[in-house]
């Protein structure tokens, strides 16, 4: 095999990470450009203001001209024309788990493969579910405001030992999450769309296919949304859902926005029927200060943070060089992106 040119285009890998990759074999040549869209170029400002560290900016004038040459690309967001003018493309890598941001670029309708980084975000995604639930249980949101208040609120809170947890997706993230819920004592079902009758995941007490979902939900006083946004799953958790909801459930989404019918979930925010939701993710980000979530009393929101984690880049430049390592033997790659599924 002669010469791979691997094209870094995420703000977030280091010269460390580009060292590694370079590392992984002879053939390897890693260079780093980054597709500075104004998306990019935000995300990059709003981290360096708390302090995290970037490689210097390589904008777009640099990007088509090391593109132009590349055969794999590690990355997030690519130009819509990235066929045109990448025609030695023949793998894409994405630094998230998401990859709906590849849509509609026929790269796998072209043959080229697409990985993700499904799992790298599990433990800080799982940590920020378990988060959520014990700020909802132990009523944090009543003492952060009674504190500023500087009031001493003393009263009984609750515990979510011996509670029914349901995750809806019960990927590496999901199984993470039913992981650590189970060490809190907590009954875990969870519904999957690729089911087969007698089906076990770890940590998982119940199991139900995607048709039974109403059933699981009525079992359930909380409910977190794991899975990936494809037009399958596009505003699957709506009326229908949010009613078969116990009265009073806790419902969290570290999904993608999309996932879930907003208006739905307002609507029954808003009637009482469910007790607050903690939301990471949203239809259309940054979430609008005009938002009524923005001001109820039961609802956490925190901007699309639950699975960032200081960690993630040199994970999934881990598991990136190994699958990097297989490419250049000619092996199988894992994580790779099903067409039909779209993750």
């Amino acid at each position: 095999m002669g010469r791979i040119k691997v094209l870094v285009s995420h703000s977030n890998v280091r010269e460390e990470d580009l060292a590694m990759i370079a590392g992984v074999d002879p053939s390897v040549e890693a260079v780093r450009a980054v597709f500075a869209d104004e998306a990019t170029l935000q995300n990059i400002q709003a981290m360096r203001a708390k302090g995290v560290e970037f490689l210097p900016d390589l904008r777009e004038r640099d990007f088509p001209r090391q593109v132009a040459e590349a055969e794999v690309i590690l990355g997030g967001r690519l130009p819509k024309d990235i066929l045109q003018i990448a025609p030695k493309l023949r793998w894409v890598h994405s630094l998230a788990a998401g990859v709906e941001g590849l849509a509609g670029m026929g790269l796998l309708e072209n043959g080229i493969r697409i990985t993700n980084s499904s799992g790298v975000n599990a433990p800080p995604a799982a940590e920020s579910v378990i988060m959520y639930l014990l700020m909802w249980v132990k009523e944090m949101p009543t003492l952060f405001r009674a504190q500023e208040r500087r009031e001493w609120a003393a009263f009984l809170n609750e515990e979510i030992g011996g509670k029914t947890l349901g995750i809806v997706g019960p990927g590496r993230i999901g199984v993470e999450i039913a992981r650590l819920a189970s060490a809190f004592g907590m009954r875990v079902l969870a519904v999957r769309r690729r089911y087969t009758p007698g089906m076990q995941l770890p940590y998982v007490h119940a199991l139900y296919p995607r048709r039974q979902i109403q059933d699981m939900l009525r079992e359930c006083d909380f409910v977190a949304v794991a899975v990936s946004l494809t037009p399958e799953t596009r505003h699957m958790i709506g009326e229908r859902e949010f009613a078969a909801m116990k009265p009073g459930a806790f419902f969290v989404n570290i999904a993608r926005g999309p996932v879930v019918d907003e208006a739905a979930l307002l609507r029954a925010l808003q009637s009482g029927h469910l007790g607050g939701a903690a939301l990471d993710v949203f239809e259309s980000e940054p979430l609008s200060s005009s938002s009524e979530f923005w001001v109820m009393p039961n609802v956490i929101v925190t901007p699309h943070v639950a699975g960032r984690s200081r960690h993630n880049t040199r994970r999934a430049t881990e598991f990136f060089c190994q699958n990097l390592r297989r490419y250049v033997a000619g092996q199988p790659l894992e994580n790779l992106v099903d067409p039909q599924a779209g993750y």
